[in-house]
């Protein structure tokens, strides 16, 4: 919520793309007879390397980010998911300020020099998979998180890397791996959108980009779930139970919860988690936009000690999990979401 880069991290970032899954987690069924479990070494591998020091803690419009929304874009490609971005790629560019010093790569893009400039860019990856069913093409589902975080801050024990790891490092690994799922065996009925939000954490200002330069016709997508800050279980909430924001405000979250979803409302309404995530920013534009997460307001939020010591991956690879056979109901169903009477903001 709210080091350099060399030929040798980008060669990292190629390793590091997990390929076939090699281990399980509890048993969610996707396309039977295909692929049917979650991979758990996919989902700390991503981790593994988005909230690696060697990332800087993916500070909003740096290199480092860019980095994270290409590594993010070659999971796509190797799904099997189309590009959705600018040009035929997956990289959606978004301005965000005025160069105060500036240098323009062999590409074209213009880059920071030195992580004190005022950045001019941060950076979306976007995905697509194109639904099968013709009668349900005007009723995408998009599934999201943000790619930033706060990058190399004031020191902390000694530490000054904010790594995200379960902001939103997490909610990234996660989109991640539900591509990778619903990509395989039989296409959804519906289109499903994958999008890595960059610069979430200086107001959504790539959401905010996305809205206005969506893949489909907003109105053409019926909801979007924001997976925010799930690396970590929520004491205020039972087990390995996951809570939507903005519960009331549409007939999403009860329908999802009907269909297997661990999710319950949000147990901390004084902190109006609804509006402090990119999915605010769809709202607003009109689409049934909710966050997923289990933030239990752990005292490393927005630190550096945000770290892969302090993720709880059993409970992460639990509650991506439990997601899976409900969004697969949902790419695959008729059921429109719908804003209850007084909930669109």
């Amino acid at each position: 919520m709210r080091k350099r880069f060399s030929l040798r991290l980008l060669l990292v970032v190629v390793l590091f793309i997990p390929f076939a899954p090699t281990a399980v987690t509890q048993a969610v069924r996707v396309n039977p007879g295909v692929v049917p479990w979650v991979c758990e070494r996919c989902i700390r591998a991503h981790e593994e390397f988005l909230a690696s020091d060697a990332m800087q803690g993916r500070g909003s419009g740096t290199h480092d980010e860019l980095v994270a929304a290409t590594y993010a874009a070659s999971a796509l490609r190797q799904y099997g998911i189309e590009p959705a971005g600018d040009h035929g790629s997956y990289i959606q560019v978004v301005p965000i300020g005025q160069p105060k010093a500036a240098s323009q790569s062999q590409s074209g893009v213009t880059a920071p020099r030195g992580h004190a400039s005022v950045e001019t860019v941060t950076w979306n990856a976007v995905g697509i998979l194109r639904g099968s069913d013709p009668s349900l093409q005007h009723s995408a589902i998009l599934l999201s998180a943000h790619l930033d975080h706060l990058g190399i801050g004031t020191p902390v024990n000694g530490d000054n890397i904010y790594n995200g790891a379960d902001d939103d490092a997490s909610g990234t690994a996660a989109v991640l791996e539900l591509a990778r799922l619903l990509s395989r065996g039989r296409r959804p009925r519906r289109t499903v959108i994958f999008a890595l939000f960059g610069s979430e954490e200086l107001g959504g200002v790539g959401s905010t980009y996305f809205s206005q330069h969506p893949p489909l016709p907003l109105k053409d997508i019926a909801a979007n779930l924001e997976l925010e800050m799930i690396g970590r279980p929520d004491p205020a909430v039972k087990g390995d139970t996951l809570w939507l924001t903005g519960w009331d405000r549409s007939n999403l979250g009860p329908v999802l919860a009907a269909h297997g979803a661990q999710l319950v409302r949000d147990p901390h309404p004084a902190e109006n988690f609804f509006a402090r995530s990119d999915n605010f920013v769809l709202a607003q534009a009109g689409v049934v936009a909710q966050t997923i997460s289990s933030y239990g307001l752990h005292k490393d939020y927005h630190q550096p000690s945000d770290d892969l010591a302090h993720l709880d991956f059993r409970h992460m690879d639990a509650a991506i999990a439990s997601l899976v056979a409900p969004v697969e109901w949902l790419v695959n169903s008729s059921f429109q979401p719908k804003w209850n009477v007084g909930g669109k903001p």
